[in-house]
C-alpha cells in the first residue's frame, strides 16, 4: 500500500507540470496571436488614415489652386466685362476751336484754306473777307467744318500756310444727352404707333377726333427730337474751327506782352481808341453846332430889333406932362 501512494505522489506533480506548461504555452500563443492581429489592423488603420489624410490633403491641394484660378478668372472676367460695356458705349464728342492765322496774303491763304477743308471732307460754312484801306490791312475771317478726326492734320496744316497763334481747340463729351434723346424718341414712336393703332379700331368721331389731336402733338414732338438728334450728330461728325486771318504788320498780328508791360500795352491802347472815337465824335457834331450857333444868332437880333422898333416907333402915345402944382 505504502509503494502504490509512493508511485502515484511521484507521478502527480509532473503530470500537472506539463499541463500547466502546455495550457500557458496555448494561451501564450493565443496572445501572441491576437497581439499581432490587433497591432496589424492598427497599423493598417492608421496607414489608412495618413493615406486618407493624405489623399484628401491632395484633393485639397489640387482643389485650391483650381478655386483661386477661378476666383481670378472671374474677377478678370468682370473687369473684362466692365471693359467692354465702356467700349460698348461710343462716346460722342463735339470739337470745337479758333486759331489766328498771320500771313502776307489774307485773301490768298483764305484760298488755301478753302481747297484744305475741301480736301479734308470738310466745308467752308461763312466766309467773310475785308479789303486793304488806307487806314487798315486787308483780312479775312472764315468758319470751317471739319470732320471730327481730321481736326489735328487740319491745325497742323495751317502751320505750313502761316504764323498760327491763339489756338484753341475744346472737346464737350455729349454722350449723355444723345442717350436721353434717343430713349425719348424711340418712346414717341412707340406711342405714336400706338396712338395709330387706337385710330384705327376708333368706333366714334369724338375718340377720333381726340386721338387726331394727340397724335398731331406726338408726332411734332416726335420730329422735333429728331432734328435735335440730327443736328447733334452733324456737330459730333463735323467739327466746327473758326480762323481768323490777319496781315503781317497788323495789331492783331503782333505778340502782346505780358505782366505789366502787357497791361501798360492794352490801357494805352484803350486810351488812344477812346481819344480817337471823343475825337471822331467831336468832329462829326461841330458843324451841327455851328448851324445852331447860327441859328440862335438870327433869333437873337430879331428879338432885339422888334423890341427896338417896339419902344420907339411913332405910333408909340407921347408921354403927357406932368400939371403944375397949386399954390
Amino acid at each position: 500500500m505504502k509503494l502504490n501512494r509512493s508511485a502515484q505522489g511521484d507521478a502527480g506533480p509532473p503530470a500537472r507540470r506539463l499541463v500547466r506548461a502546455l495550457v500557458a504555452t496555448v494561451v501564450g500563443g493565443t496572445l501572441a496571436v491576437s497581439l499581432a492581429a490587433c497591432s496589424g489592423g492598427g497599423a493598417g488603420d492608421s496607414s489608412g488614415s495618413e493615406a486618407a489624410t493624405d489623399g484628401g490633403a491632395a484633393r485639397s491641394e489640387m482643389a485650391a489652386p483650381d478655386t483661386a484660378g477661378d476666383a481670378a478668372e472671374s474677377a478678370t472676367g468682370a473687369i473684362g466685362v466692365a471693359e467692354a460695356r465702356e467700349e460698348a458705349v461710343d462716346r460722342e464728342l463735339v470739337t470745337t476751336g479758333n486759331a489766328t492765322l498771320v500771313v502776307e496774303d489774307p485773301f490768298g491763304a483764305a484760298e488755301q484754306i478753302a481747297d484744305l477743308v475741301e480736301d479734308a471732307g470738310g466745308r467752308v460754312e461763312a466766309r467773310d473777307e475785308r479789303a486793304e484801306t488806307d487806314d487798315e490791312l486787308g483780312s479775312a475771317s472764315m468758319t470751317l467744318r471739319i470732320p471730327a478726326d481730321r481736326v489735328s492734320a487740319t491745325l497742323d496744316a495751317l502751320d505750313e500756310l502761316g504764323d498760327v497763334r491763339d489756338r484753341h481747340v475744346e472737346t464737350v463729351d455729349v454722350t449723355g444727352t444723345a442717350q436721353d434723346l434717343d430713349a425719348r424718341i424711340e418712346a414717341l414712336r412707340a406711342s405714336t404707333d400706338r396712338l395709330r393703332e387706337l385710330m384705327a379700331d376708333a368706333d366714334r368721331t369724338a375718340d377720333l377726333i381726340e386721338i387726331e389731336a394727340e397724335l398731331a402733338t406726338r408726332q411734332a414732338e416726335l420730329d422735333s427730337r429728331v432734328s435735335e438728334r440730327n443736328r447733334l450728330s452733324d456737330e459730333v461728325a463735323m467739327s466746327t474751327l473758326h480762323v481768323e486771318i490777319v496781315a503781317e504788320g497788323t495789331p492783331a498780328a503782333q505778340a502782346q506782352p505780358g505782366g505789366f508791360l502787357g497791361g501798360l500795352s492794352a490801357g494805352w491802347s484803350a486810351l488812344v481808341s477812346t481819344f480817337n472815337v471823343v475825337v471822331l465824335v467831336l468832329g462829326a457834331i461841330t458843324p451841327w453846332l455851328l448851324l445852331a450857333g447860327l441859328v440862335l444868332l438870327a433869333v437873337v437880333g430879331v428879338r432885339r430889333q422888334l423890341t427896338k422898333g417896339r419902344s420907339g416907333g411913332p405910333g408909340s402915345p407921347a408921354a403927357e406932362p406932368e400939371p403944375a402944382p397949386a399954390e
